[in-house]
């Protein structure tokens, strides 16, 4: 009974420790195998976001395969300190390598209409924000 408990417990730990929701298959991923998922980035030199970035729409992978519809290119930019937190690349995911933050070439242009303690994603094909979503200080969505 004792060992049940404490797998149990153990179980719960790490659930606690991976952001549910966006980001979350991610940083699951990224806890089995000790690297992170979206941005390549490590817990120690990520400023803000979950260890893995973000996931939603603009970096999933269709049933179909088709993605042709979808951005091939995307940045997260936390609005709070106007920096790139997260990037996607289809290619370079395609490949089966995650985007690093040093893939994607962008400059921030911050925009006043951004909503406060937020992240937003850029398509950066068309500099368009395509989503946004809360987040807190530490970057984890808000529910």
């Amino acid at each position: 009974m004792k060992n049940k408990l404490l797998t149990a417990a153990a179980a719960l730990a790490m659930l606690t420790a991976v952001p549910l929701g966006i980001g979350a298959a991610q940083s699951a991923a990224a806890q089995g195998a000790g690297q992170s998922g979206g941005s390549g980035q490590s817990a120690g030199s990520r400023s803000d976001g979950p260890i893995g970035g973000y996931d939603g729409w603009w970096n999933a992978t269709p049933a179909s395969g088709n993605a042709t519809s979808l951005p091939q290119e995307t940045v997260a930019v936390n609005t709070a300190t106007n920096q790139v937190v997260d990037t996607f690349n289809r290619r370079i995911n395609d490949a089966g390598r995650a985007t690093r933050l040093t893939d994607v070439a962008y400059t921030v242009v911050p925009d006043p209409g951004w909503p406060a303690h937020s992240v937003v994603i850029i398509d950066t094909a068309t500099n368009r924000v395509i989503a946004d979503f809360r987040v807190d200080a530490r970057g984890e969505p808000i529910r």
